[in-house]
C-alpha cells in the first residue's frame, strides 16, 4: 500500500535475480545509505572470524513476493 512501517524480521523475499532488479522502481539519495556488518561470515572449517560488511541506500520494489521466515519452538 506503500506506507512506510518498521523494520521486519525473520522474513526473505522470492524472487529470480532479473525480476527483482526491474521491480525496483525507486532508489533513495545518500541520505538513505546504511553500512551494515557481522563479525563472522560463517564460513570456514574450521569456523573463522572474519568481519564482513554491505552498505546500499533504501530501494523500492513492486511486486514481490516477501514470506516469513520465522520458527516458532
Amino acid at each position: 500500500n506503500g506506507q512506510i512501517g518498521g523494520m521486519l524480521k525473520d522474513v526473505a523475499y522470492q524472487i529470480r535475480t532479473p525480476e527483482f532488479w526491474n521491480s525496483m522502481d525507486l532508489i533513495g539519495g545518500p541520505s538513505t545509505y546504511f553500512m551494515g556488518g557481522a563479525f563472522g561470515d560463517g564460513k570456514g572449517q574450521p569456523a573463522q572470524s572474519n568481519s564482513v560488511s554491505h552498505g546500499c541506500p533504501i530501494t523500492r520494489h513492486r511486486q514481490v513476493n516477501v514470506i516469513n521466515t520465522g520458527r516458532r519452538a
